[in-house]
């Protein structure tokens, strides 16, 4: 929980922490393991003119595709890495491995094997330094960081990672955005801002809450388009005279937004398998939705969700019982435009479907992961998969993905 003293703003980063068991060295998937999927019979909604979902029944309506893979594990992080809150995954073409981990000053890499290779920068505010960071390759292998706190971006070499260059984001209206992500048409940008929760009342406590999904030329003097507004991640939220006190809400919705290739950006909120897709222009490419079962939150679920916070947090979070666990764990797009959603199984020891779309929401395939391992990033038929051990420590595990026989 952040508690911020009288009169000032702020805003929590949005990922969430995993907490789960170590994996089996390979996870064989087949048609057998739906019986552990949550899922709901009927057919899928109607979207109406930009709606491109077929309509499918069954135990898995978005299965439009029977397609699975098979997972070898191939390299995993070793203990020494001393990793603490990972938040931020991507890999080059060379499988070097890229992390944002929050403590550390600069950027983590490491080698396809998933050992320490070198840091890239350092904590600070001067040329090659960062506050606030989140990560992107671009083509050729270029590493772009992106600093939020500073409202700054820095290039670095795609061989050596040397300091290649540093600027300002390309907008005049606003001192920061939240997140920043380059797409393929050169000096173009999406970019994610949020309102901060303000102490306060009347007006104020509607501030929070929403995000605002942007796009913007290098060249222009403004931002150019605001694409889509929509509803921040869920927090629990006390204010009175003075005060303001904001802590994680464990059965809230999340927003996800995820760049896609073609200059095109992917949302949707954990609530529900509703997926977007805008353009630059922030026109609805894509959208399609299915239905999934909704998976109540037990009692026995509340009180060990309500034991770490403090007493009135607690009871804020009792009063608003009951309550259903969000529909997705996670959202990420990967090199070959495809889209994969997390969708949530009930039971402590179920495996989580991660099923991966073409943008109009045509079933590719799926994978099963073992509950609370969160898919960060896929590349050249590589997973990439953050897990935390029984002591809370995060861990990279790298798989390679077959298509399944079964």
């Amino acid at each position: 929980m952040t508690t911020l003293p009288p009169g000032s703003s702020g805003s929590l980063p949005y990922p969430k922490r995993a907490h789960g068991r170590r994996p089996a060295h390979r996870l064989t998937v087949g048609l057998l393991a739906t019986v552990a999927l949550a899922g709901c019979a009927g057919d899928s909604p109607d979207r109406g003119g930009t709606g491109d979902t077929p309509a499918v029944t069954g135990s898995r309506p978005w299965a439009t595709s029977e397609s699975w893979w098979e997972a070898t594990l191939e390299a995993t992080t070793r203990p020494d890495l001393y990793l603490t809150s990972v938040y931020d995954v991507d890999a080059d073409s060379r499988g070097r491995v890229f992390l944002v981990d929050r403590p550390a000053g600069g950027i983590t890499v490491l080698t396809p094997d998933l050992a320490y290779l070198q840091t890239v920068g350092r904590e600070g505010e001067g040329p090659g330094e960062f506050i606030a960071k989140e990560v992107q390759i671009l083509p050729g292998d270029t590493l772009l960081v992106y600093d939020s706190s500073l409202g700054r971006i820095t290039l670095f070499d795609p061989v050596n990672l040397e300091l290649l260059a540093t600027r300002p984001p390309p907008n005049r209206e606003r001192d920061v955005v939240s997140h920043l992500w380059s797409v393929p048409e050169p000096g173009r940008y999406f970019a994610l801002d949020r309102a901060p929760y303000t102490a306060g009342e009347g007006e104020a406590a509607d501030q929070g809450r929403t995000q605002v999904i942007l796009a913007f030329d290098e060249s222009a003097e403004t931002i150019a388009d605001t694409l889509a507004i929509i509803a921040d991640s869920e927090r629990l939220v006390m204010r009175g005279e003075g005060y303001l006190s904001v802590g994680e809400h464990p059965f809230g919705r999340e927003s996800f937004v995820q760049a896609l290739g073609g200059s095109r950006i992917a949302h949707a909120n954990s609530g529900a398998l509703d997926i977007t897709v805008l353009d630059f222009e922030g026109a609805t490419a894509h959208a399609f939705s299915y239905p999934t079962t909704p998976i109540p939150v037990t009692a026995g679920e509340l009180r060990t969700a309500s034991e770490d916070m403090t007493e009135p947090m607690a009871g804020m979070l009792r009063s608003g019982a009951p309550y259903t666990w969000p529909a997705l764990v996670g959202l990420v797009t990967d090199d070959e435009e495809r889209i994969w959603a997390g969708i949530r199984a009930p039971g402590e020891t179920a495996m989580w479907e991660w099923a991966a779309f073409a943008p109009d929401g045509t079933h590719m395939g799926s994978i099963l992961l073992p509950a609370e391992h969160l898919l960060q990033h896929v590349r050249d038929g590589r997973i990439y998969v953050l897990f935390h051990d029984e002591m809370d420590v995060p861990s990279i595990q790298a798989y390679r993905l077959v298509a399944s026989e079964t």
